[in-house]
């Protein structure tokens, strides 16, 4: 059985503008190195393609990690 700690989440939108919270979690387990799995809150399953994107398994569809500038602080 393995165990699952969080350790980020990430407010992502796809090419439509729908937001999805993209939820980074290390999977541990007795014997296993730990691992890092991606997955929505809603459940569905995504991959980490690069430091911007995220690709959801189930539709194909990209999710963008929007980025704020400076001056939105």
């Amino acid at each position: 059985m393995s165990n699952y700690r969080e350790e980020r989440r990430f407010q992502c939108q796809n090419d439509g503008g729908k937001t999805f919270i993209v939820i980074q979690q290390i999977r541990i387990s007795g014997a296993a190195s730990p691992k890092t799995d991606y997955m929505t809150e809603d459940g569905e399953i995504v991959n980490r393609l690069d430091e911007d994107h995220f690709l959801l398994l189930l539709d194909g569809q990209i999710l963008h990690i929007p980025h704020v500038s400076d001056a939105d602080h």
